[in-house]
């Protein structure tokens, strides 16, 4: 396996991870933990334990994924000028895929902290949460649309 092979597999699974914690936050976890009496104690436990997973996923996910841009994205943006139809550009595509990561590890950060000044996402967090949904899901479509790039030779 190749540099790039281990950051892209290592970089698809903590994705994987990160996104289906906040899918479960989203659908299970937020719902019980504000209904239930003492939930606030659940919510608590699950915080203290997988706040750390979440920062360091975090930063694999942007360490790697730059590193993926850096390996693999430019030699594909500047395979795209010598082609009469390139299609969507790259760089177009990845900007706005970080953008809407950063969205998404912001709010699951969010969840996972204790920051008073991010109290009001924690208070609603059903809504937040269905935002890094839909960030997380458009995400994985403009992954595939990079994927789908014509590939230099």
């Amino acid at each position: 396996m190749t540099s790039f092979d281990i950051s892209t597999l290592v970089h698809l699974l903590v994705a994987i991870l990160i996104a289906g914690s906040v899918f479960i936050q989203w659908r299970a976890v937020h719902p019980a933990v504000t209904s239930e009496e003492g939930g606030e104690k659940v919510r608590e436990g699950i915080r203290r334990r997988w706040a750390p997973f979440v920062h360091l996923g975090s930063l694999l996910l942007i360490v790697t994924g730059l590193y993926q841009l850096m390996v693999h994205g430019l030699a594909t943006a500047d395979h795209q000028k010598t082609l009469d139809d390139p299609g969507m550009p790259y760089h177009m595509l990845f900007g706005i895929k970080f953008l809407l990561a950063m969205g998404a590890l912001f709010i699951g950060s969010a969840m996972v902290g204790r920051s008073e000044a991010l109290a009001g996402i924690r208070r609603n967090g059903g809504m937040w949460l269905g935002l890094a949904v839909m960030l997380i899901i458009a995400v994985v479509v403009i992954s595939r649309l990079l994927a789908g790039l014509p590939e230099p030779v």
